[in-house]
Order: C-alpha cells, then sequence, then structure tokens
C-alpha cells in the first residue's frame, strides 16, 4: 500500500474553504423524495405482481438484480404521482425537469459503458441493463446529498432514490421502452 502526505506549513495568498455553490441550491428531486417519504406506505411483500407494461420493459430491457427497486416503486407508485403533481404546482415544470435530469444521467451511463446515447444499441444495454440502473443510483444519490434541501433521514433518501430512479424506468426515461424497439 501506497501513502502521500502533504505537510501544508505556509499558504500564501488568498484561500477559501468553503462550499461549493450547487450545495446551496435546492433540488425538486429532493422535494418528491421529502413527499413520498412523509407518506404512510402498506407494503405488502407477498404481492410481486406488476402491471403488463413495466413487466415488458423488465423483460425487454433484462433487468436482473434491479428488478427489486421497480418493486419497491410499486407500494409508492401514487405517492410519487402526487409528489410530482404538487411540485409541478410549486415548480414550473418540475416533473418535466426532474425527468429530464434522470435521463441525462441515464445518457451518461451509457456512454461510461461506451453505448451511444443518441440511439443504444438494445443488446448492449440489456448486458448492461443493472450496472446502468446502479449508476444512475449512484449519480443521484450524489445531486441529492449534494443540494441545500437534502431530506434529513438517510433511509428514506435511500428509498427516495430508487423509488425515483424505478419511476423514471416506468416512464422509459432511464432504460429502453419496448414500444421503440426495432429488435
Amino acid at each position: 500500500m501506497c501513502e502521500t502526505i502533504f505537510d501544508i506549513k505556509n499558504i500564501e495568498g488568498n484561500f477559501y474553504n468553503v462550499a461549493s455553490p450547487e450545495s446551496n441550491v435546492d433540488s425538486i428531486i429532493n422535494v418528491i423524495i421529502a413527499d413520498i417519504s412523509s407518506v404512510k406506505v402498506r407494503i405488502d411483500r407477498g404481492d410481486r405482481s406488476f402491471p403488463a407494461s413495466v413487466a415488458t420493459k423488465i423483460d425487454h430491457n433484462m433487468l436482473k438484480t434491479k428488478r427489486r427497486i421497480v418493486l419497491q416503486y410499486k407500494f409508492y407508485s401514487s405517492h410519487i404521482e402526487r409528489a410530482y403533481t404538487l411540485a409541478e404546482q410549486n415548480i414550473i415544470n418540475g416533473k418535466q425537469t426532474a425527468m429530464e435530469l434522470l435521463n441525462d444521467m441515464y445518457c451518461k451511463s451509457l456512454e461510461k459503458y461506451e453505448i451511444d446515447s443518441f440511439e443504444p444499441d438494445i443488446v448492449q444495454v440489456r448486458q448492461h441493463a443493472d450496472d446502468i440502473i446502479s449508476d444512475v443510483i449512484k449519480q443521484l444519490r450524489s445531486f441529492v446529498y449534494n443540494s441545500a434541501n437534502a431530506t434529513k433521514y438517510k433511509e428514506q433518501v435511500e428509498i427516495g432514490l430508487n423509488v425515483v430512479v424505478a419511476h423514471a424506468f416506468v416512464e422509459c426515461c432511464v432504460l429502453e421502452n419496448p414500444n421503440n424497439a426495432t429488435n
């Protein structure tokens, strides 16, 4: 193991040790997470069925390990829609802006796997589908925690991240839409 140690004795000139300006800006997604984390949800672990269109999207993208976040989403689906409706009332284009951000994170993830984000190759997307979802969650986690209005409890944030990304999956902003399939 290698270790680098710096010993700074004297600093000359201007030195500013302050938080970056990005961390002083509120996030729409944090508003959504805060809203869905404040509702009472009845979770039925025995009900593992999905609507046909969601099951088709899961199969089309060959999602495996990250299917469980879609199950989490199922329990919060009506609440997240209500949260987006409330955000729309308070923030111009709130839902659209959040969906665009998530789609941008998806495109960045595609590019990490050297997949063309303009015309993604579904074979490559399927090969990396679970990793792409994990990467989008990772990007969103960083974004959320670096916003001024981060939700207070980490557990709520973690569930909220999964639910928001799964919602983006269901809305076809993350991974590919089977209705647009050419193969």
